[in-house]
């Protein structure tokens, strides 16, 4: 082995060279991301108890809310982010572009449809703001 003029003497074979690093391959991974979200809403819903009820002061009135089913008023309301998911899924692929005349679209809604599968709802909890 000769070294060359153009390396700092030394240099030429050293492992630790930038000119010499090993390129590492790229390699696929199984992980699991799991993501917490929130979000402020309002919901309609008759699952409560009017309270009217008098103290030294007089007469005050108020909603017990201690039995609602706040997952079923937010249901019956909205979407949660599963659904949304689902629902875009849905879209995607209704309006998916053709392949031939719209090659690039098309791509980027495939991803995007590939991107909304697997999801999977760990829990779901709503409660009285």
């Amino acid at each position: 082995m000769r070294e060359s003029d153009y390396y700092p003497p030394g240099a030429e074979f050293n492992q630790d060279a930038p000119w010499n690093e090993q390129e590492i391959p790229e390699k696929t991974f199984d992980i699991c991301i799991s993501q917490s979200l929130s979000k402020n809403t309002k919901v309609v819903t008759n699952d409560y108890a009017p309270v009217v009820d008098q103290d030294k002061d007089g007469h005050y009135e108020y909603d017990d809310t201690s039995d609602t089913d706040w997952q079923a008023a937010y249901k019956a309301n909205h979407l949660t982010p599963i659904q949304l998911i689902n629902k875009f899924k849905e879209m995607l692929t209704i309006h998916l572009p053709d392949p031939v005349s719209d090659t690039k679209r098309y791509m980027k809604f495939k991803h995007l449809i590939k991107e909304c599968e697997g999801w999977v709802e760990d829990e779901l909890e709503i409660i009285k703001d």
